[in-house]
């Protein structure tokens, strides 16, 4: 393989397997057992990118959104009805969750038991790849046990017939201590960012391993891991925040093509990238799901997201905020900037609507003429125009891991472990992603003096950076606050929905705030749903695994 080739190479590693046609799965499996296989460095890379497959891509990362209370589908999905509660452990998508996780463990184990075998590449080279595998690994069992809790501790490559194969679950407190333990094992031997070649795009690095190391350790109340592995990152130097110089385009340009580390050196905020190629035949359809034209919007905010963005600096629901809510066009005024720059307003401009550019106002007809929102709202965060007229092909990289996300787990684990958090803590997190939009600062004694929780607010930046980033039901989860997911889903308010439209409202039902109400019946048990089931196909080839988790048993 030719060094030039290896960008493109890597957009075909980075699509979650199953999805298009992989590049890197054109690779014969064979080819990793066979005696001569494991000699040069290509050979490695090679074996190493089938590792690397297995970063999740769009349909494993945004689309988990639809667990969350950030977003609604109206039409079924199997993460819609995951996130309602209503659901059994033959759920495919939770045995889909299990066994690609494990094919890509399986995957880094066989990496791992032959990379030694490339004698003729130097020690270092070598140990830099296994590093790869370690990450990959470490990333996938950070899912498992997120999901899962207790799941089994595999570390070789296991065939058919082995004893390991149906193997008892490791109780989740000896997994976690052990995933951190591989993201350092990875870090020592990956190498920094800033010594990645242009061709090398993508690889893993030692920020790449500190900064899910930081993810993992805030998710399982490790806080001072939490806490130094993100300050790694942080001294590292090289990632920072993106910026355009223009704070009103800034944020959502990050997620367009104009951004692409492909072909935009300065964004150096992903860490963590699953790119995109149509030259690869690697693409996606984001953009055209959240503004297709003739049809309803895949994923539309939710009246819970728009009622989380600061208005003057402050929550809504404070009479000092003077949000006021008597128009579709007034929800966006005095709002932190991001609201305009995640969520569609009026005036902007929009690919929903074939031969009209400019957004004006929802629309809740089924008529086929331009794109239809279930809630009230469209996403303008993620879409990338150009490709709303085609269908799959667009290549916008999805980041898996932002430099701002460590920003928030920095300063959220901080504030966990109990430090007095001061206002320069603030200014060198929260303010940094505030001051590139323009939104008022955070200050400390503002919160003092209007009564605001800390920690709540801590929580609400990262809902509002992180939105449609597939996080959300997981900050839920591990925030023990469950409950939310209970809620009854809801939208516009009522007497705001324009004229033309409100025919088509009319017999939807509305809250005591006169918000849609979209969906009701979810549910949620602190008793079972904290977890998810062990799935039911994998029980019943393994009765190891059993008893389930609490709840399912």
């Amino acid at each position: 393989m030719k060094t030039k080739y290896l960008a493109i190479l890597l957009c075909a590693a980075f699509v979650l397997p199953g999805c298009n046609d992989s590049f890197l799965d054109r690779i014969p499996l064979d080819e990793l057992t066979d005696e001569t296989y494991w000699e040069t460095e290509e050979h490695l890379i090679l074996a190493s990118n089938a590792c690397i497959n297995y970063l999740r891509g769009k349909n494993r990362s945004v689309d988990m959104e639809f667990l969350g209370d950030n977003v609604f589908r109206e039409r079924s999905s199997e993460y819609k009805t995951l996130g309602s509660g209503n659901f059994t452990s033959d759920l495919s998508v939770i045995n889909s969750e299990w066994t690609t996780d494990y094919d890509g463990i399986r995957r880094c184990n066989h990496f791992l038991e032959n990379y030694e075998r490339a004698q003729k590449v130097s020690a270092p080279v070598r140990e830099r790849y296994a590093g790869e595998a370690i990450f990959i690994r470490a990333y996938l069992y950070s899912y498992l046990v997120n999901c899962f809790g207790d799941v089994p501790r595999v570390t070789n490559t296991i065939d058919v017939g082995d004893d390991e194969l149906y193997g008892s679950r490791t109780d989740k407190e000896t997994m976690i201590e052990w995933i951190l333990d591989e993201f350092d094992r990875a870090a020592a031997v990956l190498p920094y960012a800033k010594d990645l070649k242009d061709s090398e795009l993508g690889r893993p690095t030692k920020e790449a391993a500190w900064a899910f190391s930081s993810r993992f350790a805030l998710y399982h109340e490790r806080w001072d891991k939490a806490v130094s592995s993100a300050e790694e990152v942080m001294t590292a130097g090289f990632h920072k925040l993106y910026d355009n110089g223009n704070p009103e385009t800034t944020y959502n340009e990050l997620f367009t093509l104009a951004a692409n580390p492909v072909t935009n050196k300065n964004n150096r905020e992903f860490i963590v990238t699953r790119l995109y190629s149509e030259e690869a035949n690697q693409t996606h359809n984001l953009s055209r799901e959240l503004q297709v034209p003739n049809e309803e919007a895949r994923s539309a905010p939710t009246r819970s997201l728009m009622d989380a963005y600061l208005c003057n600096g402050l929550p809504i629901t404070l009479p000092a905020s003077r949000y006021r809510e008597n128009t579709h066009e007034a929800i966006f005024n005095n709002r932190d900037p991001r609201m305009a720059q995640t969520i569609l307003k009026p005036g902007a401009k929009w690919g929903g609507y074939p031969g009209k550019t400019t957004y004006e106002q929802p629309k809740f007809s089924n008529s086929a003429t331009s794109c239809r929102t279930t809630t009230g709202w469209y996403f303008t965060k993620f879409v990338e125009l150009s490709a709303i007229s085609r269908y799959n092909k667009d290549q916008n990289a999805i980041p898996l891991m932002r430099y701002a996300e460590v920003l928030l787990n920095w300063i959220e684990a901080k504030e966990m472990r109990g430090d007095a958090i001061t206002q320069p803590d603030i200014d060198k997190s929260i303010n940094l992603l505030r001051d590139r939009v323009g939104a008022d600062k955070m200050v400390l004694t503002k919160l003092n003096a209007y009564g605001l929780n800390l920690r709540d607010e801590i929580r609400r930046e990262r809902r509002v950076e992180l939105a449609l980033e597939g996080e959300r039901y997981f900050d839920l989860l591990r925030w023990k606050q469950g409950d939310l997911l209970a809620k009854d889903v809801t939208g516009m308010r009522k007497s705001t929905v324009p004229p033309s439209e409100y025919v088509y409202v009319e017999d939807i039902p509305t809250d005591d705030k006169g918000n849609l109400i979209l969906m009701t019946g979810r549910t949620f048990s602190d008793m079972k749903n904290y977890l998810w089931p062990i799935p039911f196909t994998q029980t019943q080839r393994n009765p190891n695994l059993l008893p389930n988790n609490p709840g399912w048993e």
